[in-house]
């Protein structure tokens, strides 16, 4: 018996640190892509058209293992992904042009979101799907913190080649640990074994709910990969970005066990768009005054809010589909959002906005998803009252 938890254990290690690895780059983006900018001399708008190639990539990746993966498969798709991201990883170090930039990193978002997507697709399949979710997003918020810590540091001493190696360095665990993911498919049931459920549920909501994530995640990444620009725009310096988004990064693992406690209480709905409601709150008062403190405030109501949205994401869909289906697009619907974010966000700097009116532009898409999560809470209360609640 104790074998088995620990060859379980090691499985959702394996995949954990999969995911980790592969979301690597978006977790340190904001301060890689103004790395970028100083480095190279990218304007505003080119480095959010980076961000925007590099989460197309992921994007691909996650639609190819959501169309063509098996549960059979998932862990060559992880070795895959890993390879072709390492190749991309090693490119970027002799790329020098806007153009090679876009070119390579949506290769390398390519791989990571084969690996990604393949490794949260194990994750949402295994019998303790919601507590490893909250797990995840704490492990995801600590990787993060770490990251935003250590590279300022990396590309002071070792520059932007250096930064790219590091990140490259991630893989080492999961592949250390890949034999271990094989034997995930021992420890996952399929949810529709697990908890079949008694009453038929719209077929519309499940795609609603993927509707929501991409809608939130256009506005996240929007403010996500020029949180460094915004900061610096108000006279921080570069240090005192990156300690903000640290400390106020760790301190929302807090948001994961709030999220999974609350969802205990009052289910997983009400929460969702409650935090939804205070990220939309952080972008109109951003939009309005912007200072070193209400950076700092905002900053951590925005973390604490994100992490917890990313548990209810998670949890909220595998509830309303059983199966499993659809919460393998997630990572798809993500990197759309992810995609689209700072591509909106470049463009609408482009065109001459400043960050205080990019904001509340795309605190609109927050209002989207706010209301989209809104239809699928009012259309459980009318047919599935028990799911609703849950």
């Amino acid at each position: 018996m104790s074998a088995e938890r620990d060859d379980g254990a090691l499985s959702i290690a394996a995949c954990l640190s999969a995911c980790v690895a592969a979301y690597g780059v978006y977790l340190g983006l904001p301060l890689i892509l103004g790395a970028l900018a100083s480095w190279y001399g990218f304007t505003n708008t080119q480095i959010g058209w980076i961000g925007s190639a590099e989460n197309a990539g992921m994007l691909a990746g996650s639609i190819a293992v959501s169309a063509f993966g098996r549960s059979s498969n998932f862990k060559n798709i992880v070795i895959i992904g890993i390879a072709i991201a390492g190749v991309g990883d090693a490119v970027t170090i002799g790329t020098g042009t806007f153009a090679g930039f876009c070119t390579i990193r949506f290769f390398a978002g390519l791989g990571n979101g084969l690996c990604y997507s393949a490794a949260i697709a194990l994750l949402s399949r295994t019998r303790r799907a919601p507590r490893n979710f909250s797990i995840f997003i704490v492990v995801l918020v600590i990787a993060n913190s770490l990251e935003l810590w250590i590279i300022p540091g990396v590309v002071s001493r070792w520059g932007v080649r250096g930064l790219y190696i590091g990140l490259g360095c991630l893989y080492f665990a999961p592949l250390a640990l890949i034999n271990r993911m094989s034997s995930a498919a021992s420890t996952v049931t399929t949810n529709a074994d697990a908890k079949a459920p008694s009453i038929s549920i719209p077929i519309a909501l499940p795609w609603l709910c993927l509707c929501a994530v991409v809608l939130f995640n256009v506005s996240a990444s929007a403010l996500w990969v020029y949180a460094e620009r915004i900061g610096a725009s108000i006279g921080m310096s570069d240090r005192t970005v990156s300690n903000t988004l640290t400390i106020c990064n760790l301190i929302s693992v807090t948001g994961s066990v709030l999220a999974y406690s609350l969802s205990r209480r009052w289910g997983q709905h009400r929460p969702q768009l409650a935090a939804t409601a205070v990220m939309i709150f952080v972008f109109v008062t951003w939009s309005i005054h912007l200072s070193p403190q209400i950076f700092g405030i905002g900053i951590l109501l925005f973390f604490e809010v994100w992490s917890m949205a990313s548990v209810f994401q998670l949890s909220t869909l595998s509830n309303i589909d059983p199966t499993g289906r659809r919460v393998a697009l997630i990572p798809g619907a993500q990197g759309l959002g992810q995609s689209l974010g700072p591509f909106i966000a470049g463009a609408l700097l482009g065109i001459d906005f400043s960050f205080p009116k990019m904001l509340l532009a795309v605190a609109s898409f927050a209002v989207g998803s706010f209301i989209v999560y809104g239809m699928v809470y009012a259309g459980l209360r009318r047919t599935a009252l028990a799911v609703a609640n849950a």
